[in-house]
């Protein structure tokens, strides 16, 4: 069966929201850091803003993947997780402190907390567990070419048209509000409203669901906010090339996730979710352990590259893997618990990677690998 066969036609349509969205989010993650920091923040704010991030986007996902087996439906709540953002990153570039900032990157993760269970479970439900590798690695395709071309745009703004960080993170908020326009034409079966109580579903989900589960959440803890890589480059440079040469690296970590997604997706429909994890947490480990000691680009291009492939073989892979332990009423929920727990285990490695950072650089990376090869040690034990 041809590739493009395999893919369905809402996947289709949720990979150009993604990828319009993800154009809009990037332009302004890929200067994110400099701005921060230009609002007076340290290491460990950075860090905290990073961790709740994750944090509030992953409680909403339990209590809106629930919402939507409940109701049946799941379309709404991913319009509504996608309008929210576009209005609080339109605000962002007018914060004059970084508690402004916090405030308004939190709000916006409200939004992504209550579309990402959701609109991983119509992904699910679209497609059969024999190509639901290849579509949420499609997926993630699309969602990391948008982020690839947001990164690369953020570079041509600020180092070509010298526009300021502010003025690109404007343009990014107006960007996304272009991406409802496709979710319009998303079309979804909807099921019979469920009357149980909220977190019911949660006794119904079986006990390999929940061992592999505790995995994935160790990795999250190793799996510390972007924004050090970033930071990393930002503290080997000064002037133009501290606040460009993060944005570049930046790009090629995202040119490369983009390019390994949906290959790593069909991998894992091929030789299994499992194996395909286990290869992307030995690759973050080595590569975390890389910028440790990495202080030019001799090391800084190839490290952001091989970052870029540890994210593609991780991040769709884990999604598809929770849906497949899964049972079909349940998925939804099943889904908000995932991110729920990655988030949370991101939350405070962000926070214990800003403590680190703040006594040594290198540290914070040494972290990372250390919980990075304790969680391919716990998934290698093939939970079932």
């Amino acid at each position: 069966m041809k590739l493009t066969a395999q893919i369905s036609r809402t996947v289709f349509l949720l990979g150009i929201v993604s990828l319009l969205n993800d154009l809009a989010g990037e332009l302004i993650m890929a200067v994110l850091p400099i701005f921060l920091i230009g609002l007076g923040s340290a290491g460990w704010v950075v860090g905290l803003i990073g961790g709740l991030e994750d944090a509030t986007k992953s409680l909403l996902s339990l209590v809106f993947g629930g919402l939507a087996d409940r109701l049946g439906r799941k379309k709404p709540l991913v319009f509504l997780g996608y309008l929210i953002p576009s209005v609080f990153r339109i605000a962002l570039p007018f914060s004059t402190h970084w508690a402004m900032a916090l405030a308004f990157r939190v709000l916006d993760r409200m939004g992504k907390g209550m579309r990402t269970a959701p609109r991983d479970a119509l992904i699910a439900d679209s497609v059969t567990e024999a190509t639901r590798g290849a579509n949420f690695g499609f997926h993630r395709a699309m969602d990391t070419g948008g982020a690839l071309l947001g990164s690369a745009l953020a570079f041509v703004f600020f180092w070509w048209l010298n526009l300021p960080v502010p003025g690109i993170i404007l343009v990014g908020g107006l960007i996304s509000v272009a991406s409802l326009i496709p979710l319009g034409f998303v079309s979804e079966s909807v099921s019979a409203a469920q009357r149980s109580k909220l977190f019911e579903g949660l006794r119904e989900l079986p006990k390999a669901f929940y061992l592999n589960l505790l995995g994935m959440s160790i990795f999250a803890l190793a799996n510390f906010s972007y924004m050090f890589f970033l930071l990393k480059v930002n503290a080997a440079y000064t002037d133009k090339l501290a606040v460009g040469l993060p944005i570049g690296m930046y790009v090629l970590y995202n040119f490369t996730y983009t390019l390994c997604a949906l290959p790593a997706g069909v991998l894992s429909d091929k030789i299994g979710r499992r194996a395909v994890l286990l290869m992307g947490y030995l690759i973050f480990g080595m590569t975390s352990l890389g910028f440790a000691f990495a202080r030019s680009l001799v090391l800084f291009v190839p490290l952001f590259a091989f970052y870029g492939i540890a994210y593609a073989f991780i991040e769709s892979n884990q999604r598809a893997f929770a849906a497949d332990l899964a049972p079909l009423e349940r998925r939804g929920t099943a889904l908000g618990l995932f991110h729920m727990c990655i988030g949370f285990g991101s939350l405070l490695g962000s926070c214990i990677a800003g403590v680190l950072w703040e006594i040594s650089h290198a540290l914070t990376f040494f972290y990372g690998a250390a919980l990075a090869a304790v969680s391919l040690a716990f998934l290698a034990a093939r939970w079932e």
